[in-house]
């Protein structure tokens, strides 16, 4: 794997000086310090959609049901509100949690969600359906790399110039070689959990973790190598990868 240069808020790796439980005792320190503030924060700072988006995300987690990180999802928000794509595609929807992101600030477009576990699928199409009804979407139940070619194949002038990475980790190099056909010259591809926990720096990874780890190297790998592609690195959440299609 090639080396590449991530620039990180707190970086948390076996070579640096500051180790994540220095991070950590940092944090609480500064969390005791502001302890008043805080609380005053969320009871009179914190907006109605806030306080459904934590116990969303809460709820989701009591359930083992992952989510993205609620920065991550405003990462998102803030990204369709200054490029304004008018065709999304997002790979892992999940229960829609990202999809909320994604789709609130849609005008005119059209947003496409694919996640392989059909119940998760039909719980984000009820959800989105009622919070953003007048919103055009569609979400898609099974193989995200049987369905991609498909897209373009049943609607040959289909083209993307946002897309949202959030499946298995493994297969992040195939998700990105799949969608290239159908990108916008200037299309995003913004890939979640791209740090994979920190692990990603470590030279020792657990054998469970083995293909993830790789998958998310190559992916990297892929898309520092190829001269179509440029592509940034931010410390939100776990990670997030932001690239940008050339179409060179």
């Amino acid at each position: 794997m090639k080396r590449i240069e991530v620039r990180l808020n707190n970086p948390v790796n076996e070579n640096n000086t500051l180790n994540q439980n220095s991070r950590v005792s940092r944090n609480n320190t500064i969390n005791n310090e502001n302890k008043v503030v805080n609380q005053w924060e969320c009871k009179y700072l914190q907006t109605e959609e806030s306080r459904f988006l934590d116990k969303f995300s809460k709820k989701a987690a009591t359930k083992k049901i992952p989510v993205i990180d609620k920065n991550t999802g405003r990462l998102l928000e803030i990204v369709c509100i200054l490029t304004g794509p008018s065709n999304i595609l997002e790979i892992g929807c999940g229960i829609g949690f990202s999809s909320y992101f994604l789709v609130k600030n849609l005008k005119g477009g059209d947003y496409t969600g694919i996640d392989l576990n059909a119940e998760r699928v039909k719980r984000a199409e009820k959800f989105i359906k009622s919070k953003f009804p007048d919103k055009n979407f569609r979400f898609i139940a099974g193989n995200a790399l049987r369905i991609i070619p498909e897209l373009k194949n049943n609607k040959p002038e289909c083209k993307y110039d946002m897309v949202f990475i959030d499946a298995a980790k493994f297969e992040y190099p195939l998700y990105i070689k799949a969608v290239k056909p159908l990108l916008r010259k200037g299309a995003l591809i913004i890939a979640d959990n791209i740090f994979y926990k920190n692990k990603i720096f470590s030279k020792k990874i657990d054998n469970h973790d083995l293909n993830s780890v790789k998958g998310i190297r190559d992916y990297i790998d892929y898309i520092t190598g190829k001269p179509c592609f440029e592509s940034y690195f931010f410390d939100i959440g776990d990670g997030i990868s932001v690239t940008k299609y050339l179409d060179l």
